[in-house]
């Protein structure tokens, strides 16, 4: 799961963005299984197959991974290596290529930099501490209270209790600034930044627009991530969880029991990510 899914099925601006207008409606993106049929055009895959990947976010998508069968570009997915479950594919997708291209693409995080990453114990920002650590960068990870130990395990370098110390002061430079939680703004953060810093969120809002704007009187950046399921990122993304990169479960939830994950997803203080079992299907 993924907190896009809350949005679309809510409904409203944001949710028909990121998902086409359709009835009925099917929620989900990360998905990992095997493969049941392929095109004439496909030479590299082929039937029995275990492959990853995630649907387009957009109006372009009229499918949901919470469903028994998807049919997706064969750009867009990757082989699923052996050792690795389909559980931790499916959740590994979305949120290992967001803080990929966050970090490296966006970011041009590179070895020897130095990143802060804001809402680390969340979907994202859990796997965003391996990502970046494999990407050969030091991480200063900020999280609530109840989830310093474990961002802590993750390998941060340095973990920041947001409920006893303000994240904001005494720190930095940061090469790159992921708010992974999307719970500041440019204008609050570039003060962290190096001189060629990028401060990087996930959700766009009115604060970055005026960050942009912001932006245009220094070398620093401001972006946030529009992610897009590629092979050659998956590919790599496959080989770094083959390599130990941690991808935490929060929670498993069959997919009959849908509404509970939804509700684990709202509450939030979240140890990783929510993933859904959809074989036995709506039946239990």
């Amino acid at each position: 799961m993924n907190p896009a899914d809350l949005k679309v099925a809510a409904g409203g601006f944001v949710g028909g963005i990121l998902h086409a207008s359709v009835s009925p409606l099917v929620v989900g993106y990360d998905f990992s299984g095997v493969i049941d049929k392929c095109g004439d055009a496909v030479d590299d895959l082929r039937p029995g197959d275990s492959v990853f990947g995630f649907l387009p976010y957009g109006r372009v998508n009229r499918q949901g991974a919470f469903a028994e069968s998807v049919t997706v570009d064969v750009r867009q997915i990757a082989r699923k290596p052996d050792q690795i479950t389909h559980e931790i594919a499916a959740a590994a997708a979305t949120a290992g290529v967001t803080a990929l291209q966050s970090l490296h693409d966006i970011g041009g995080l590179r070895s020897g930099g130095r990143v802060m990453i804001i809402g680390a114990s969340g979907g994202v920002g859990s796997v965003a501490i391996g990502v970046a650590k494999r990407l050969g960068a030091s991480v200063a990870a900020v999280c609530s209270t109840h989830a310093v130990e474990f961002v802590r395990s993750l390998g941060a370098d340095s973990v920041i209790d947001r409920r006893h110390e303000d994240p904001l002061k005494g720190r930095g430079p940061f090469d790159v600034v992921f708010d992974a939680a999307a719970a500041y703004s440019y204008a609050a953060c570039r003060h962290l930044l190096a001189a060629n810093g990028a401060y990087v969120s996930t959700l766009p809002n009115a604060g970055l627009v005026i960050g942009k704007l912001l932006t245009l009187l220094s070398s620093q950046r401001c972006a946030t991530i529009t992610v897009k399921s590629t092979r050659l990122d998956l590919e790599l993304l496959a080989s770094f969880v083959r390599e130990g990169l941690q991808v935490p479960i929060d929670a498993s939830f069959p997919v009959h029991a849908l509404a509970l994950a939804f509700a684990r997803l709202q509450k939030g203080d979240m140890r990783g990510r929510v993933s859904i079992q959809v074989e036995g299907g709506f039946g239990g």
